[in-house]
């Protein structure tokens, strides 16, 4: 059986079994999507849409916080943080609850994901689809992935970018990849101070996203000015 995520053929176990339990849906079902930032909710939500309501009318709460009333029928996309706060006030009996599993349990899932980035970047860009060399694919499947969809995107994005300007002919080779493979976890240890922990980890995501404050403040769950102000904070002590 072939399975298709929009355009993209899906070979990984885990989506495989969500898209099956999808198909045994009614479109009188109401659906919560639930997974953390960059792990794919407002696809999956739109495929929903796409496969289960087609052409009829379905109401959509996107990252929601709190639920004053239930709709029905609906599609809510909810962070997985804020999903332990508000799941009691679904009658769960009448839900059908995904959880978006992270990027980096869908390996398998990567070279048809890559390359459908690759080509719209390409329109985006007025240039022809690149595509990954073997080399260059081994080391997208092999890297983590912590930042999810987020990172993905802004990883591929800053190749291509590079391989324009190093005139390569429609190919992205491990040199185009700002990719750290020696960077997989976050060294925590018991005792460790909290302030420290946090520290590293805000770093840690901003080098994943390649300093971008925006995408970085979205997976950290927090304002970009709380995030500016660590930085400055993080400068000022000398660890910037």
């Amino acid at each position: 059986m072939k399975y298709e995520f929009g355009s993209i053929e899906i070979t990984s176990p885990v989506m495989k079994t969500i898209l099956d339990g999808i198909q045994q849906q009614t479109p009188e079902q109401i659906f919560v999507v639930v997974g953390d930032a960059g792990s794919g909710k407002s696809f999956m939500a739109e495929h929903i849409k796409k496969t289960v309501f087609k052409s009829k009318v379905v109401e959509f709460f996107d990252n929601a916080e709190e639920v004053s009333k239930i709709c029905k029928p609906a599609i809510y996309t909810v962070q997985t943080q804020n999903w332990l706060q508000i799941k009691n006030q679904f009658n769960l009996n009448n839900c059908h609850v995904i959880a978006m599993p992270a990027l980096q349990e869908r390996k398998a899932d990567l070279p048809q994901l890559a390359q459908f980035f690759l080509q719209v970047l390409g329109l985006m860009n007025d240039q022809p689809a690149f595509k990954l060399t073997e080399k260059a694919l081994e080391m997208i499947c092999q890297y983590e992935w912590a930042g999810n969809f987020h990172e993905f995107e802004s990883v591929l994005e800053n190749a291509l970018k590079i391989a324009i300007e190093d005139g390569a002919k429609g190919l992205i080779e491990p040199s185009h990849l700002n990719l750290n493979l020696n960077v997989k976890t976050l060294d925590f240890s018991v005792g460790m101070k909290l302030d420290e922990i946090e520290r590293k980890y805000i770093l840690q995501t901003l080098y994943f996203v390649h300093q971008n404050r925006t995408k970085a403040a979205d997976i950290l769950g927090i304002s970009i000015r709380t995030l500016r102000n660590k930085i400055n904070q993080y400068r000022e002590e000398g660890y910037l």
